[in-house]
């Protein structure tokens, strides 16, 4: 419902100004719902309930959304000119109006696009809309952990926070990580959010859950505000040592001693145990193991990406005076006792698999947890596509929904596939992601996803043409996908069958013998896995696919060293230029000191002559 119970534009008495909606005749001829009318005539008579409140309010919204389409249409067909003129305009020193930014399908107001972006006022979040939203998703993921175990709520949370999410939902995974630590906003006579107050315990009717928050490097830019926030109420609970149930205070035993036994002093463990908001090591904004994940030879064990992202993700930003700073073990220390991981998702243009960051930070994120704890945590998508409708989302059901509805939807694919070699790239980095986030937790991707996918891309078993398609606009992207299909594999992870195997294998040394090595990592870069491809396919085949391998590699380094031997020289012509200047400099400095010295002397000499001669 509208917040206080009223539909945008009603008047104290719960009508609508002239009282009926805009378009309906006072008898309610226009297109009215009878229901409606009932409704409106219960507001007219003071006597509306909560239910109908939020019926009168959902209608209105309702009409003005069905109202708007034609114009959202007119402004979505606008906007690439715009955008093009605006970029124009804005190089030729114009002006630009503003706009909000975000998913124009979550908010249509950002059309037509083309116009100046603004985020948020940080020191005003979590708004009040956006507490509501924290403290009902918070509920709605601790049930859905009891159903998952029993009744046992977990003992700690973590959360990637991004900025995007941050600033579309007011800061509602905020609300919610507070909410988790039984703390609430204190606000300002302006609505700003300055500090955090706890909630009793009889007034929160639960435990505290403890927390762990990684943040993105350009959330940690535009809000380092809210990361205090966040430590000021696990710093308040901690403190209440004296509670029952209270998890932040157990966490920093925890943690207390994992920091002993990695060598710190007591009163070093004690002061960093509450620690709990980590980013990127020297202000970096990535992890660092994307490339590493994708580069299987480069890795065997699981212990070896979380070793790079314990040490890349571990800077303390949860203080000021120690902002950015970086102590070798906290970050195990502050991941012990971790349940759950929580990824805010706010758009509606990409999905666990779709967007390869997701995998990085959440996946990068649970699989340390896995290796740290022993434990597998469940997973969970913070979804705030709908504003109206927040909700979670666990992490296995969302990278279904999304498998099912793109990559293996045969009405997906013929349409996206009409896009040519973009949608050939999609789809092969989709793919690829699947991968990935199997590396980062196996038990969110079955054998029969792979199973599918094989069906669908190799089989080709719903009559697609995908061969035909990808080797009109893109053959380089099958060579990705079976190049993928077989790295799974290699890796233990898909469990194919030898017919399986043998498939993906000879298509993939056919499509590279017919049109070269499109040279990614996958194709080119990974001995291992060439080695493995090899030997699903038959001899006479071998020797032409390592050949046409080798040949884009040859290229490749002959194309480097030329590089290295060009700048060598530019580098070398440079050196001597700079040894032959100085000497160059000094013999004209010399020569024009003695030029100066001679003149001087001429006058002098011919002033003594003259002076002589007048004597």
């Amino acid at each position: 419902g509208h917040p206080g119970g009223m539909p945008q534009g009603a008047d104290k008495k719960g009508g609508h100004p002239g009282g009926m909606p805009q378009g309906m005749d006072k008898k309610g001829s226009g297109k009215m719902p009878p229901a409606m009318m009932e409704a409106m005539k219960a507001m007219q008579q003071e006597a509306l309930s909560p239910d109908e409140k939020a019926f009168v309010a959902s209608m209105q919204q309702l009409r003005h959304s069905i109202n708007a389409i034609v114009g959202y249409y007119d402004k979505l067909m606008q906007s690439p000119q715009r955008e093009l003129s605006s970029i124009v305009n804005a190089l030729n020193g114009g002006y630009l109006a503003p706009s909000p930014g975000g998913d124009y399908i979550a908010n249509p107001e950002t059309l037509p696009t083309g116009r100046n972006l603004y985020s948020i006022n940080a020191e005003t979040t979590p708004t009040v809309a956006a507490w509501d939203k924290g403290k009902k998703l918070a509920e709605d993921l601790l049930a859905d952990y009891k159903k998952r175990h029993n009744g046992e709520l977990p003992q700690k949370v973590s959360f990637s926070l991004w900025s995007s999410s941050f600033i579309e939902s007011e800061g509602a995974t905020i609300a919610e990580i507070i909410y988790l630590l039984g703390c609430e906003p204190v606000r300002d006579m302006m609505g700003r959010v300055q500090d955090i107050r706890l909630i009793p315990m009889e007034q929160l009717n639960r435990k505290r859950i403890d927390v762990v928050v990684q943040t993105s490097g350009q959330l940690r830019d535009l809000a380092a505000s809210r990361l205090y926030l966040i430590q000021k109420a696990v710093d308040l609970a901690a403190k209440e040592t004296g509670e029952k149930d209270n998890e932040v205070a157990k966490g920093a035993v925890d943690a207390e001693k994992v920091l002993l036994e990695k060598g710190l002093s007591p009163n070093e463990a004690r002061s960093l145990s509450t620690q709990r908001v980590f980013g990127g090591v020297n202000g970096n904004y990535g992890t660092g193991i994307q490339e590493m994940v994708e580069s299987g030879d480069r890795w065997e064990k699981e212990s070896e990406i979380a070793d790079v992202y314990l040490n890349n993700m571990g800077a303390i930003y949860g203080s000021s005076e120690q902002w950015g700073d970086f102590e070798a073990g906290l970050f195990e220390a502050a991941l012990q006792n971790v349940d759950a991981v929580v990824q805010p998702r706010q758009s509606n243009s990409w999905g666990p698999l779709s967007l390869d960051h997701i995998y990085e930070f959440m996946g990068g994120l649970t699989l340390t947890v896995r290796q740290v704890t022993g434990k597998d945590p469940d997973g969970y998508f913070n979804d705030l596509r709908n504003h109206h409708r927040t909700r979670v989302q666990e992490m296995k059901q969302a990278i279904g929904v999304e498998a099912r509805t793109t990559i293996l939807n045969p009405t997906y694919i013929k349409e996206v596939t009409k896009e040519g070699q973009g949608a050939a790239s999609a789809l092969a980095e989709t793919i690829r992601n699947t991968y990935g986030w199997n590396v980062m937790k196996p038990s969110a991707i079955d054998k029969e996803l792979w199973d599918d996918i094989y069906n669908t891309y190799i089989k080709d078993d719903k009559d697609l043409g995908i061969r035909d398609f990808f080797e009109q606009n893109n053959p380089a992207a099958l060579q990705e996908i079976t190049a993928v299909m077989m790295e799974t594999i290699r890796k233990g992870m898909w469990n194919a069958s030898p017919e399986q195997r043998k498939a993906i294998a000879e298509l993939h040394a056919e499509e590279i013998e017919k049109f070269g090595a499109g040279c990614s990592g996958f194709v080119c870069d990974n001995a291992k896995l060439r080695d493995f491809i090899a030997k699903e396919i038959p001899a006479e085949q071998q020797q032409n696919y390592q050949k046409a391998i080798q040949k884009v590699r040859n290229l490749s380094s002959e194309q480097s060293k030329d590089a290295q031997l060009l700048k060598k020289e530019e580098l070398n012509a440079d050196d001597t230029s700079a040894i032959e200047r100085p000497s160059q400099l000094f013999l004209f400095v010399a020569i024009g000191v003695v030029v100066v010295l001679i003149i001087i002397f001429v006058i002098y000499r011919k002033r003594k002559l003259r002076q002589q001669s007048n004597e």
